[in-house]
């Protein structure tokens, strides 16, 4: 039930934040919208994410330290011990995210609990596809009797090739993810300069010869308008091409969280300042 307490928290208090800043605090003190806003949001979205992108983290370790799990359990029953008493035996050892897992099932087998009912206990604690499918694969061999260290073997080289497979993908699209951020900055440029030059001077244009400033009025409403439109624009193109950076760097739309949060936090702090202070370009 409170699983997500945190995360409800820290929304809660960004929230009111973003509520109050945007319905009271504008009248008082225009100048500090911005900030306030990149505040709000960080405090809204930020906490969560982090706490959303550990749990990530975690599940890749596990998937990292089950490698070298399966390297020791293979080279136990390759000396003739049996499945459970390889798992005893690798409970002194340090697996960082997995050992409390590993310690788990050890616990299991030791009060009598099958050993096939502790590994499907175990995979259903986790949430990685590999691991789960090296785990049913060996749940399997064990049920049927087939030789485990074949198995054990066959399954620690599946995942030692799709480990190798990620690293590489990752090392090999690093120019892409550069360029991805060079994309974007760019096209925030484009947008500073159509906000605080085109727009201004095609208003003072519109303004010419209407009586009583009528002109400048819609202008004014005008720059307004875009002004949020360009708003808009940053976030959705931050948060969209922070997931496609994360799904090419390592393959996960997950991972692409922190470049969509870092990618819009300084995308709107940078256009909302320099629009705010009215910085002139030419």
């Amino acid at each position: 039930m409170f699983k997500y307490f945190a995360e409800i928290v820290f929304i809660t208090i960004g929230s009111i934040i973003l509520l109050a800043n945007n319905f009271i605090i504008f009248e008082i003190f225009p100048f500090i919208i911005p900030l306030l806003n990149v505040i709000g949001g960080l405090i809204a979205v930020v906490p969560s994410l982090f706490i959303f992108y550990k749990r990530y983290r975690i599940n890749k370790e596990i998937e990292e330290q089950f490698i070298f799990f399966i390297k020791d359990i293979t080279e136990s029953v390759n000396s003739g011990m049996t499945l459970p008493t390889a798992l005893q035996r690798s409970v002194r050892k340090d697996y960082r995210a997995l050992s409390p897992h590993i310690s788990k099932i050890a616990a299991q087998v030791n009060w009598g609990i099958p050993f096939r009912k502790s590994l499907k206990m175990f995979s259903m604690n986790i949430s990685s596809v590999p691991v789960k499918r090296a785990v049913r694969t060996i749940i399997e061999t064990y049920r049927l009797g087939g030789k485990i260290a074949d198995t054990l073997n066959a399954v620690g080289q599946s995942l030692i090739t799709i480990d190798k497979i990620r690293k590489e993908r990752s090392a090999s699209v690093h120019s892409q993810i550069v360029t991805s951020y060079l994309i974007f900055f760019v096209f925030i440029f484009i947008l500073i300069i159509l906000q605080t030059f085109l727009i201004p001077a095609l208003g003072g244009q519109t303004g010419e010869g209407l009586p009583g400033g009528l002109g400048t009025g819609v202008s004014e409403n005008a720059a307004e308008i875009y002004n949020q439109g360009f708003v808009s624009f940053i976030i959705i193109q931050g948060f969209f091409a922070g997931l496609a950076t994360g799904k090419m760097a390592e393959g996960s739309v997950i991972a692409g969280l922190k470049h969509s949060v870092l990618l819009i936090a300084v995308g709107y702090t940078l256009f909302s300042l320099i629009v705010q202070m009215e910085i002139k370009f030419f």
